[in-house]
């Protein structure tokens, strides 16, 4: 009588295809290991990258809000609000309430006035620090030596200062933000300083703003003052 073999044993199959399995799960660990090395090997080049355009944007932003605060005080000056009548009161700094100012038209944060809303910086540009605005200075060849209306932003950070001042033409990328010596502005309530402290310096005479650093920083128009050797952005919203 013929022997008949028995079918091979159910758990050698599983053995076989185990094996199988255990040897592409392997390949493929190799492949994403080796994968993973060249991405790291490479990633340096990417964050650097993310970093100079996250800086480009962030000044990108300082710029517009600056060329934000200009058109609204245009538009007030369109609707014969006198200089001394600007006023920038409100919600968010206290102590810029101008007593010339008795209705919504001549506010920059009022519906009626500038149109404008108050903007607060992320912390990567300053910290979070406050907008002030002064009648106490006055930027060389922007109009006469009188006090111009200026806003100024504090204690922004030196990537962004320098983007600033490229993306503004100041300089070529590389170049270094202009120092003046101690600075004192107040906040402006409608009066002009009879004699400005003047702000000259090659890099940004004409210019109507930019980025420079201060030396010392004094007055309720810088937020948080006395700073020392901080970084400023400057808005000329009216040369005088």
């Amino acid at each position: 009588m013929k022997e008949t073999l028995p079918p091979p044993h159910d758990n050698a199959l599983a053995s076989t295809t185990e094996c199988g399995s255990s040897l592409f799960i392997i390949l493929l660990g190799v492949a994403l290991f080796a994968a993973l090395g060249y991405a790291l090997s490479r990633g340096g080049s990417g964050v650097a990258a993310l970093s100079t355009e996250k800086v480009r944007l962030l000044a990108s932003d300082v710029m517009d809000m600056g060329n934000g605060l200009t058109d609204a005080v245009a538009r007030l000056r369109i609707n014969k609000v006198a200089t001394t009548k600007i006023s920038f009161e409100n919600t968010v700094v206290a102590g810029y309430t101008n007593a010339a100012c008795t209705t919504d038209s001549c506010k920059i944060f009022a519906y009626d006035g500038g149109g404008k809303e108050w903007e607060t910086t992320v912390a990567e540009i300053n910290g979070g620090k406050k907008w002030g605005f002064t009648g106490d200075l006055a930027l060389t060849n922007t109009g006469t030596p009188d006090a111009d209306l200026v806003a100024l932003l504090p204690d922004v950070s030196e990537p962004v200062c320098n983007r600033i001042n490229t993306l503004a033409g100041l300089y070529a990328t590389g170049g270094t933000p202009s120092t003046i010596a101690a600075v004192t502005a107040t906040k402006f309530t409608g009066s002009y300083a009879a004699v400005p402290s003047t702000l000259s310096d090659g890099q940004i005479n004409g210019q109507k703003s930019g980025c420079f650093r201060i030396t010392t920083a004094a007055g309720t128009a810088f937020d948080g003052a006395p700073l020392s050797n901080t970084y400023v952005f400057y808005q000329v919203l009216i040369a005088r």
